[in-house]
């Protein structure tokens, strides 16, 4: 089946692409100064410039990123140091940010800051369903022909704190982000609706989102004037559907894990296709 996959990747002669979560004979003789293993996050150490660019005035400028800023690792490369180690150099983004933002900035498309530690350091985010696209209701359906899933509409939080809604019809527009677990750095999803997010707390399986005012298609809690709320739960609970059947088989898969949020049902998951 094919996966909708994060990452792209190079071939380098007398080069070894390392990417997120993966890992290689090489990474074993990597030099203690770099980084290693399943880094999906990491905040700077000092300023410094990463391989981001911002559009200003019509043209794109590299960006001086603050300390402590976070930054997300698209994957990482290791090569011969010349000195019979490995060096680590690796590719940044500000991740999945608002779609304002997003739309401004572009990446390199290449591994080749140093990841070193002095630079560096590892964090895992403190609210894990950050980028998850959940959509609305049980699961996924297919469509009245049975080729493929409906749409439905859903929503995400950013890295940078907003809430983006999309509609069932802009769920239906865009393939990039329908039917995938979480969204990604690589496309600016315009939403229906957002609103920024004032603080974001977790406790066991269930994240609370605090905001000011109702998002339409979302079922805010309001808790006072310009006070709203949601709690979204994992349920622990999965299901799958085939769609398309084709001689014994199916031409896609859906998956999925059940939560709630404000106590309406809404899921996580992906489609998966065949080729």
């Amino acid at each position: 089946m094919k996966l909708h996959m994060k990452w792209a990747l190079a071939t380098l002669v007398g080069l070894t692409v390392i990417g997120v979560g993966m890992s290689t004979a090489n990474a074993a003789t990597t030099s203690d100064k770099y980084l290693s293993g399943n880094v999906g996050y990491v905040r700077t150490k000092k300023a410094m410039y990463v391989g981001i660019y911002k559009r200003t005035d019509g043209k794109y400028k590299q960006v001086k990123v603050k300390k402590n800023t976070l930054l997300s690792v698209g994957s990482t490369m290791s090569s011969n140091d010349g000195h019979g180690g490995v060096k680590t150099t690796a590719l940044f983004s500000y991740g999945v940010v608002n779609y304002a933002r997003a739309k401004t900035l572009k990446y390199k498309n290449i591994a080749t800051i140093p990841f070193t530690k002095a630079n560096f350091k590892r964090v895992n985010l403190k609210a894990p369903i950050r980028t998850q696209v959940f959509l609305s209701g049980k699961g996924y359906t297919a469509n009245s022909t049975n080729t493929k899933a409906e749409p439905t509409a859903g929503f995400y939080l950013t890295l940078d704190n907003y809430l983006q809604y999309y509609s069932k019809a802009a769920m239906a527009k865009d393939t990039y982000l329908f039917g995938n677990r979480w969204a990604t750095d690589g496309h600016a999803y315009k939403p229906t609706h957002s609103v920024k997010v004032s603080k974001v707390t977790v406790k066991g399986n269930t994240t609370t989102v605090y905001y000011s005012k109702a998002v339409p298609g979302l079922p805010n809690k309001k808790l006072s004037k310009g006070h709203y709320r949601l709690k979204i739960t994992n349920k622990k609970t999965t299901g799958s559907l085939g769609i398309n059947p084709v001689d014994d088989t199916f031409d896609s898969i859906a998956s999925w894990t059940n939560y709630s949020v404000n106590g309406k049902a809404y899921h996580f998951g992906e489609v998966e296709y065949g080729n």
